[in-house]
């Protein structure tokens, strides 16, 4: 069974940029979301117990605002500091490491990720993305709306996967969200063995063995609630 195939009663979003959505969708005021399952890869609403490299993007937040900047050109900078990074003296290797872990992806496929995935991002979320590194985590753009304060209200239930090597959404951080949700309602998920092969953030998706390891596992929690 393809992820394509599965009921659009079952929601599986992505990753750490859109994290309040897929957790809370379905606690809002109580309300039934209507969704069957739902599936996480990467995310959390509370940075705070990790060391998540997604900090590197908040100075930019107070200059965007000053300076009235609507958009950040992640994916441009991204793109000049490429070149840097993969060919000698490697002055921002540790870029490299932000994406995917040591082998895990074939180095045409990281080369494309950085030269065309990455776009504008939008002042405004950068600086919603502060809260998510104070106490209470994220909130809205209003500062009263804590997302993390209505994941008791679900109903539904939830795989959240990790990667042992995500710099930018550590496991720690995943595992601080997962545990406001109903134990039974819960499954949390770290993909990486202590001697390899290791995930990243970006290798949950694209590295060599996700087909293999981690898409059958979404597939399979999935399949089981898809009722339709």
């Amino acid at each position: 069974m393809k992820l394509s195939q599965v009921s659009p009663k079952i929601f599986h979003p992505g990753g750490s940029r859109s994290n309040g959505s897929e957790y809370c969708r379905d606690g809002y005021e109580g309300r039934d979301s209507g969704l069957a399952a739902i599936g996480t890869l990467a995310s959390s609403l509370n940075y705070t117990p990790s060391n998540s490299r997604l900090k590197l993007l908040l100075p930019l937040a107070d200059p965007a605002q000053a300076l009235n900047v609507p958009v950040v050109p992640l994916g441009a900078m991204l793109s000049a500091a490429y070149p840097l990074s993969t060919r000698p003296p490697y002055v921002l290797s540790w870029l490299n490491d932000l994406i995917s872990a040591q082998d895990m992806m074939h180095p045409e496929l990281l080369e494309k990720l950085v030269l065309n995935n990455f776009c504008t991002i939008p002042a405004k979320l950068i600086l919603q993305l502060t809260t998510a590194f104070r106490n209470g985590g994220l909130c809205d753009r209003s500062g009263k709306f804590f997302y993390q304060d209505h994941l008791h209200k679900s109903k539904v239930p939830v795989l959240a996967i990790a990667g042992d090597r995500d710099l930018i959404c550590p496991p720690e951080a995943v595992e601080e969200t997962v545990k406001l949700i109903p134990e039974h309602l819960a499954t949390y998920k770290v993909f990486g063995e202590p001697g390899g092969p290791h995930y990243a953030h970006y290798d949950l998706v694209g590295g060599r063995l996700a087909v293999e390891q981690v898409y059958p596992c979404i597939v399979e929690f999935l399949s089981r609630y898809d009722l339709t």
